[in-house]
């Protein structure tokens, strides 16, 4: 396996062991190096645009998009429509 995933929750108390045990798992696996990606959490993003959350989730679970996408695809909806889009793409 190329890659391994760890989720850590930083609001759980136990995610320092959690991460510590993973870390361990991972050397003791022959992994030596660790590239740490930080995502951060869209449901804040989500209440603050107002956005639908329900229509957010069946996205995220359907086309397993990162949500900063789902997000823009979201706010975008309909903004196409009176946009000569279709011409301008297909005579480009």
């Amino acid at each position: 396996m190329n890659s391994e995933e760890l989720f850590i929750d930083l609001d759980d108390r136990g995610s320092d062991n959690s991460l510590a045990e993973g870390i361990k798992e991972l050397k003791s696996a022959g992994k030596l190096k660790v590239n740490l990606k930080i995502k951060l959490s869209s449901g804040p993003e989500i209440r603050n645009l107002e956005l639908d959350t329900d229509l957010f989730s069946k996205i995220k679970e359907v086309q397993d998009l990162p949500d900063w996408v789902i997000v823009k695809l979201i706010l975008a909806n309909g903004k196409l429509k009176d946009s000569n889009f279709k011409e301008r793409i297909s005579n480009g």
